[in-house]
């Protein structure tokens, strides 16, 4: 897997500690997960998957959610769905998700560049729902 490893790498050589990212692995992929400072007081969660094939990945930004309408929520995500093709919206386990799928061709960039676009669309409608 030279994308996780080329990941470890960046992470590395930006002063972040290894130890702080959270890592399980499964049959052909590895999920590793890390908190990303939002808002106020909200932390996100950031998990990716990289798959063995050093090609597939997906990109999860979550947010936890208390209180509230299920109905109102899923309207609000549909309706972000429908405005936002390259990215998922929903609801995983009492948390805003967003989710995406990149091909990645085993380059770091265009993984980090997702991720970070990722993130800032989860900042920037997250708050609005």
């Amino acid at each position: 897997m030279n994308t996780l490893k080329a990941f470890y790498d960046y992470v590395t050589s930006q002063g972040i500690d290894k130890n702080a990212i959270y890592e399980e692995k499964g049959d052909g992929f590895v999920v590793i997960s890390f908190p990303e400072r939002g808002e106020k007081d909200c932390i996100y969660n950031i998990a990716i998957v990289f798959y063995e094939n050093d090609d597939d990945v997906e990109i999860y930004v979550r947010k936890p959610i208390k209180d509230f309408d299920e109905l109102t929520l899923l309207r609000k995500l549909n309706a972000l769905n429908c405005e936002y093709t390259d990215v998922t919206f929903l609801i995983d386990d009492n948390m805003l998700t967003v989710k995406s799928f990149l091909s990645s061709q085993g380059n770091i960039d265009k993984i980090l560049i997702k991720m970070v676009a990722d993130v800032q669309l989860a900042q920037a409608e997250f708050v609005k729902i």
